[in-house]
């Protein structure tokens, strides 16, 4: 996608403040365009002046008595879409590009208009796979490594045929921006590939993107459209984000082609094991039934001891009046293992909680940095029951640089959000 600075015009023509109107109009006149910034003596912008301040003001007048004082101001680094959605928040034409508040650029609707005909979809705003295919690629060129994750939306074409199309297109509306708020700008690259598919490239390692579509995977099934009852959910699959050397002499793009291929395929083969599977409502409907002796999870305590290079963790958690207490062991070979160790433990802990023959299990545990320098743990646990298996996701923040309690709270999370008796779980 581009940017802002890509766009704009970059030998900027002013006005001064002090200057009458009929200076501004030989400008405008002369240059053939639309809209003045308004600089000062110490050529700091104060203000904005257009075609239509000028309009029937006497020529005489000075241009600080009809500039536009509140004008709008991007950053060159913003994409097209975000000054695009500036433009239509504050109503304006031409809009001032700052970068530390100094003076770069000026950018007129007329210039982005081209662009967003070519590369965005109308109805969720975002951009169609050939942004992202741009994307991508001047990120291999950069030396990054790619993963795509493909989304597709289950029985969407069922769900049009019930409701009618002008839900089916809330329903997108509403999924595409549940996407975007999930996705980092500065590591993702989010857009609508067809239908109701969704496409994110990232430059996350593959644990990591796979963390990240599990996550959004559970916020699109966790969302509600107007008043329908009915729920919405999407398959993932992922490709990439695994490479350990240097490419060489590589066509870029046949890769990105290769990687979307392969998560598209990877997603159909995913559908495919979900349709055998029953449907997750049945399944919450024997998990509240499961737990109805069971208050909400807490963590009372976590024990850890080495011997050699094994390492023992039990793990205390409480429910209501009571107490389960579970011990699992592994070889310490890096923190990694310890975390998951202590979420398995935690896992075995709430299943001692449930009716026979229902349990949790930890399925996937990441340690993934924010853009703010926290470190975050996610736990992906199935739920298994005599008659489904349905997977969910759980985070928690490392305080006071507390990874084992966060590898617990985590689990905690997933396990209540699975129950539904509590977003998460206290320290």
């Amino acid at each position: 996608m581009k940017t802002v600075a890509e766009l704009m015009t970059k030998d900027v023509i002013w006005v001064s403040p002090t200057a009458p109107v009929k200076s501004a109009v030989m400008l405008m006149k002369r240059h053939g365009i639309g809209a003045l910034p308004v600089l000062d003596a110490d050529q700091a912008v104060v203000g904005l002046v257009s075609q239509e301040h000028l309009l029937g003001e006497p020529l005489d007048l000075r241009i600080a008595e009809v500039m536009q004082r509140d004008f709008p101001a991007i950053d060159p680094g913003a994409t097209v879409q975000e000054a695009a959605e500036l433009m239509s928040r504050t109503g304006a034409s031409h809009l001032i590009v700052l970068d530390d508040g100094r003076l770069v650029g000026i950018l007129a609707r007329s210039d982005i208009l081209p662009e967003l005909g070519k590369t965005f979809d109308p109805l969720t705003g975002l951009p169609w796979s050939d942004s992202l295919r741009e994307w991508a690629t001047a990120a291999l060129k950069s030396g990054a490594e790619i993963a795509v994750i493909f989304f597709d939306l289950d029985g969407f074409g069922q769900f049009n045929k019930t409701y009618g199309h002008v839900v089916g297109d809330r329903v997108l509306q509403e999924i595409a921006e549940v996407i975007r708020r999930g996705t980092d700008p500065k590591l993702d690259f989010v857009c609508r590939y067809g239908g109701d598919e969704f496409a994110i490239a990232s430059l996350r390692r593959a644990d990591e993107a796979r963390a990240l579509a599990a996550i959004i995977q559970e916020r699109i099934a966790s969302t509600r459209v107007g008043e329908l009852t009915e729920t919405v959910s999407a398959t993932f699959g992922m490709s990439g984000g695994r490479r350990t050397r240097e490419r060489e002499d590589i066509h870029y793009a046949a890769t990105i082609d290769n990687l979307i291929t392969r998560a598209s395929k990877d997603c159909t083969a995913r559908k495919a094991r979900v349709a055998a599977e029953p449907r997750e409502p049945a399944d919450l409907e024997l998990a509240r039934a499961a737990v109805a002796r069971v208050d909400r999870f807490r963590i009372k305590a976590i024990n850890m001891s080495m011997t050699g290079t094994q390492v023992q963790i039990a793990v205390k958690l409480s429910s209501g009046k009571s107490e389960h207490t579970a011990e699992r062991s592994a070889y310490a070979s890096d923190v990694r293992t310890v975390l998951r160790t202590i979420s398995e433990a935690c896992a075995a802990a709430v299943s001692e909680a449930l009716a026979e023959e229902h349990g949790f299990v930890v399925d996937e545990l990441y340690v993934q940095l924010t853009e703010s320098g926290d470190e975050i743990v996610t736990v992906v646990a199935s739920y298994v029951t005599p008659g489904a298996v349905t997977k969910h996701v759980g985070s928690a923040l490392v305080r006071r640089g507390d990874r084992h309690w966060a590898a617990a709270a985590a689990t905690l999370d997933a396990v209540n959000r699975i129950l539904e008796i509590a977003p998460r779980a206290e320290q």
